[in-house]
């Protein structure tokens, strides 16, 4: 097009210089010959004569006519780069469709599809003119058909999918902590008072992994379902973490959660979990640890309510199996079955319970949660459980002798210490699970039964969207406490009274809970601060199963403070500390510790790195 166009204008060229000549060859008229002529004349006959030569030669017409066709080829230029940007992103798109719906029952673009598509996008774009435009727009109409046939075989291929799976949602978390302790003491006789206890222990600091790692799924609208896989040492049931130790060995992964969810169309706001899944109720570390995965039924019905201060409401009821027996086989005394002992021997645990819960709402920026619970541990009665003393963990041992001839059967009960270091620094971390600090008899049985009430009351203010408010407390009563059995100073039984049976929770937090708000509702720069104070009395709760991180399960005073900024809204960085003391001295409520035995606070500072996909 740019040679016509100079081609034309040389032509153009040529005849005005062939017009100019002509006129040249005729007389010009005598200078005289008007006479109007005046002096300036001359002056205009050479202005005229300078636009004739202008006219002439055409220079400015034909720089103008050249910029203008340069400009309009600039234009096209532009149109069809813009067009093969398009059709390479088409055809992008179509590849990426096409590597996903291979990856189904079928794959409905070929190869040969791409191959042509792109040399017709190259001949568009050596097309001339608006050819080039045109068959780009073509091209590009065809593989925007292309991609919608993709788009569509791959919907078929999801719908098809999620037929047989469901759809599936996956998440989790990788934490990072370092730990330290500060103020550990053991329960032995001690090194500058013979007759007193306690003598103080090294500092320890260690880094800890909890890796998390779920997948949620929905086959139908009445049927869900979810795995989840964690760290943490297997008979460890109260926490997630695991030391970094052991020489560099592997980690446990195991399964942590694996549950169907029943939630049936016909009564909306009921549903049914079965299997092992996420603690059902609302609570707190007072009673629960919140690492804790619970097993068996879980059946809640809740509804919520519209224009009205009463937002919610919902009733929620489980049945945990906690120990299944095997079948026993007792001798009584006349060397016959004793049903009865069979029957205790044999007994399985479990934890039943039920909860009422609700949220008022006088107010936009006013929210108060209330929640009432009874947990009642089936069987507790029978367990002996490993209790923690000092720097030992001691088991209590029961042996039978059958009877023999015209000897009665016999049981003897005794306990067998095993240092603490054993079970939780090296051998593959075995945790303190079956740890209590809970009474006991003289035969090893715990005290107490175990029914809790616990009761919870929460207030959140939101006048400030980045600096709310939150006041909870919870108080929690065992309402099967009994007196403790000890030996008496003849050998007789003695029962000590048992005014351990309560504890309490108040917590203060200022700003957004970065650590269980979800990712949508945290921005980068949230701060929270928080302090809670705890008094939890030796046999208020089952202290194998409430929190991990307070350094004393029962028979506990504890402060926690908590400082958390948010990196990110999917990165977290949080600092925590712990200061524990037994408020009885090392021997508790039911022995008398010795004078002058120490008993220091035990202080236990966390500083965690959290990511969440």
């Amino acid at each position: 097009m740019l040679q016509k166009t100079l081609r034309a204008a040389f032509l153009c060229a040529l005849a005005a210089a062939s017009a100019a000549g002509a006129g040249a060859q005729s007389p010009a008229p005598p200078q005289n010959a008007n006479p109007a002529a005046t002096p300036d004349a001359p002056a205009r006959s050479t202005a005229t004569g300078v636009g004739a030569s202008g006219s002439l030669f055409g220079f400015d017409e034909m720089r103008q006519q050249l910029r203008e066709q340069r400009e309009q080829i600039d234009e096209l230029r532009a149109a069809i780069k813009e067009q093969s940007r398009l059709i390479g992103e088409l055809r992008a798109r179509v590849e990426h469709a096409e590597q996903q719906t291979a990856r189904g029952p079928a794959a409905v673009v070929r190869e040969a599809d791409y191959e042509r598509g792109a040399g017709e996008a190259e001949g568009a774009s050596r097309a001339p003119d608006g050819a080039g435009v045109a068959a780009g727009a073509a091209q590009s109409t065809e593989m925007e058909r292309r991609v919608a046939r993709v788009e569509e075989q791959s919907k078929k291929t999801g719908e098809a999918v999620a037929r047989q799976l469901g759809s599936l949602t996956f998440g989790g978390d990788l934490r990072l902590r370092y730990e330290s302790f500060y103020g550990q003491q053991n329960a032995l006789a001690s090194s500058d008072n013979p007759n007193a206890l306690g003598n103080p222990l090294s500092t320890r600091q260690r880094l800890r992994l909890r890796a998390r790692l779920g997948v949620r799924g929905k086959i139908t609208d009445e049927f869900e379902w979810g795995l989840r896989l964690a760290t943490g040492s297997f008979a460890d049931m109260i926490s997630t973490n695991q030391t970094l130790t052991d020489f560099f060995t592997r980690k446990p992964f195991a399964l942590d959660q694996a549950y169907i969810t029943y939630k049936p169309k016909a009564l909306p706001g009921f549903q049914v979990q079965a299997g092992k899944f996420e603690t059902p109720w609302t609570r707190t570390e007072l009673t629960w640890d919140n690492d804790i995965s619970t097993e068996g039924l879980s059946e809640s019905y809740a509804r919520a309510f519209k224009n009205s201060a009463l937002k919610s409401f919902a009733l929620v009821a489980w049945q945990l199996p906690m120990l299944e027996r095997n079948s026993a086989f007792v001798l009584g005394s006349d060397g016959h079955v004793d049903l009865s002992a069979s029957a205790r021997a044999g007994r399985d645990l479990a934890l039943y319970g039920a909860q009422a819960r609700t949220e008022f709402a006088p107010s936009k920026n006013v929210s108060l949660k209330l929640s009432a619970s009874d947990l009642y541990f089936s069987g507790t009665q029978l367990i002996t459980p490993a209790q923690f003393f000092g720097a030992n963990i001691q088991f209590p041992i029961t042996v039978t002798i059958p009877a023999s001839g015209t000897s009665p059967a016999r049981t003897i009960t005794t306990q067998v210490s095993v240092p603490r270091d054993l079970l939780v620094a090296g051998n593959a971390n075995l945790g303190l699970s079956l740890a209590s600090t809970n009474a006991t008899n003289r035969d090893g049985h715990l005290s107490s039964g175990y029914n809790l009430v616990d009761l919870i009351a929460r207030a959140d203010l939101t006048h400030s969207q980045r600096w709310p408010v939150m006041l909870l407390f919870d108080f929690v009563d065992n309402t099967q406490t009994h007196a403790v059995v000890a030996a008496g100073p003849t050998g007789a039984d003695l029962a000590l009274p048992n005014h351990e049976g309560r504890g309490f929770w108040a917590e203060f937090q200022v700003g957004k809970d970065v650590l269980r708000l979800p990712v949508d509702k945290i921005t980068r720069g949230d701060v929270m601060l928080g302090y809670t104070f705890m008094r939890i009395g030796k046999d208020a709760v089952l202290s194998p199963f409430n929190g991990s991180d307070l350094g004393q399960s029962t028979d506990a005073r504890v402060h926690r403070f908590i400082l958390g900024y948010a990196l990110d809204p999917r990165v977290q960085l949080t600092l925590t500390g712990f200061f524990t003391q037994r408020p009885n001295g090392l021997n508790g409520p039911f022995a008398l510790t010795p004078p002058g035995s120490l008993n220091r606070t035990l202080t236990r500072l966390q500083l965690d790195t959290i990511l969440r996909f």
